[in-house]
């Protein structure tokens, strides 16, 4: 590590109190006093209980944020000119994972969101997620290495040299001089960005393609190859993380959408509620369906999920169809599974034998790919088929590789933690990054980005021991 403070890990409350040490605002003294004379519910017990322990938690991330403010202002982040091509270049590269894996799943693996059993497109959700991270977080890394070139090479230029530059830019009569000045650019910045980005993105893939053999099989290389997988694994946990947590995504719509399924693009639905009358309300009957369409309110409230989240198939929020002043709608109520999908589900022998039903959600659908399902229903009805829930997937369903969505934004946050203060850690001193050679400024940013990954690794259990600690305390209190 380098002399710079690291970024994320801040330091932490600490936990080991004394008697007088506060906790949620009473000393332990005091609640050791007054525990015996308080007779309370339990609910209100763990109530209280879980309040001590949000507070706690909530100091604690406070604490970390001040110290991260505190950080910002030492400039310890990049300047954008380093940052942002960082998060666009990971951005880019998720999404060409994404589309690839996509493309692979529609015409090779027959693979979309209606495929049985679903844990299928949701392992591939993840291992694209996780390929994705990775991905991005070598592009953000080549980026940052090619910048700081072009930055090495711009304060190494002497200013005679710029002024003939700049002289042969203005002399427009002069194509010989635009030609050599091309070609001086081709030489002193693109082709050095190129070689630097790829040999930072080799140095960083390099121990992780060492075989083990007899002869090479040594204490240094095994390590070294140890942490190369290691730091692998941490970019695809945080790349995992922050496309469920942060961009709040779903694994499973990173395959085609099938037309007799749940979409890729499908957030929230309506549950198809029918009560009997011959028996009293129960848990079992909200799993009842019905086969009619929605109704008024229904449909209102449909229109509105779909003018926000688009079709839960295609995605489109037909917005060249929001005319001003009308108030027509515009997206159907789409029964998931169809009427037809779960009718046959529902006659099964098994389902008729248990009792079972079906339960039937309506999301929100345009014309466009509701007629698309008719038609596929239709034809695989009159043909008599056994199995309509694999109607409308695999090559029949809906590639959407192509659009551009919020969890892409996934390879731009890898690639901008990846690469936060790596630039200043190893370029602060100016006359040794000038001293270095390729190879080593290489390896400088790779060990950097690794050390900057393993303190955030650190700084994450540190937060959840002491979040441990602090719900042992706070219960042994109680």
């Amino acid at each position: 590590m380098t002399s710079s403070p690291p970024l994320l890990p801040p330091p932490l409350l600490s936990l080991d109190h004394d008697d007088d040490d506060v906790i949620g605002g009473t000393s332990r003294r005091q609640r050791r006093n007054t525990h015996h004379h308080n007779h309370t519910h339990p609910l209100h017990s763990i109530q209280s209980t879980m309040d001590k322990i949000w507070t706690q938690i909530s100091d604690t991330l406070m604490s970390q944020c001040s110290t991260n403010n505190q950080l910002l202002n030492h400039k310890q982040l990049p300047p954008p000119h380093i940052l942002l091509p960082s998060v666009v270049s990971g951005t880019l590269a998720f999404y060409a994972t994404s589309f690839s894996s996509q493309y692979i799943q529609y015409k090779l693996l027959k693979i979309s969101t209606g495929t049985r059993p679903v844990l299928i497109p949701i392992t591939v959700g993840v291992a694209t997620v996780a390929m994705g991270s990775w991905m991005g977080h070598l592009a953000g890394l080549g980026t940052a290495a090619a910048v700081a070139t072009t930055t090495t090479t711009t304060t190494t230029t002497t200013p005679d040299r710029r002024m003939t530059l700049g002289m042969s830019h203005w002399n427009r009569n002069a194509p010989d001089d635009l030609i050599q000045q091309c070609k001086t650019v081709l030489e002193e910045k693109i082709l050095p960005m190129k070689d630097a980005a790829c040999r930072t993105i080799h140095e960083m893939t390099r121990p992780m393609m060492m075989t083990m053999s007899s002869n090479s099989a040594n204490r240094k290389i095994h390590k070294e190859r140890k942490e190369a997988w290691m730091h692998a694994a941490r970019i695809c946990i945080i790349g995992l993380l922050t496309y469920k947590t942060v961009f709040r995504s779903n694994f499973m719509s990173l395959s085609p959408s099938s037309y007799t399924a749940r979409g890729s693009f499908a957030r929230r639905g309506i549950p198809i509620i029918t009560a009997t009358s011959s028996s009293p309300p129960r848990s079992s009957s909200i799993l009842s369906s019905s086969f009619n369409y929605a109704t008024k309110s229904q449909r209102d409230t449909l229109d509105k999920i779909g003018r926000r989240f688009g079709c839960h198939t295609c995605g489109s929020r037909l917005l060249f169809n929001k005319l001003p002043n009308t108030k027509k709608i515009i997206f159907h109520g789409d029964h998931i599974p169809p009427v037809s999908v779960a009718k046959q589900i529902n006659n099964r022998w098994y389902n008729r034998k248990l009792g079972r039903i079906v339960p039937q959600r309506f999301y929100p659908q345009c014309t466009k790919c509701s007629n698309k399902q008719g038609g596929l229903l239709s034809r695989a009805v009159n043909a008599g088929h056994k199995n309509l829930h694999v109607v409308g997937g695999g090559s029949e369903s809906y590639f959407h590789g192509w659009r551009m969505r919020l969890g892409h934004f996934t390879g731009g946050l890898v690639a901008a933690v990846s690469t936060v203060g790596v630039i200043d850690d190893d370029t602060n001193n100016e006359t040794r990054w000038l001293r270095s050679s390729d190879d080593e400024k290489a390896a400088l940013l790779v060990r950097s980005s690794r050390d900057r990954l393993r303190s955030i690794q650190y700084w994450f259990e540190d937060l959840l021991r002491d979040v441990k600690r602090t719900i042992g305390d706070v219960w042994n209190v109680k």
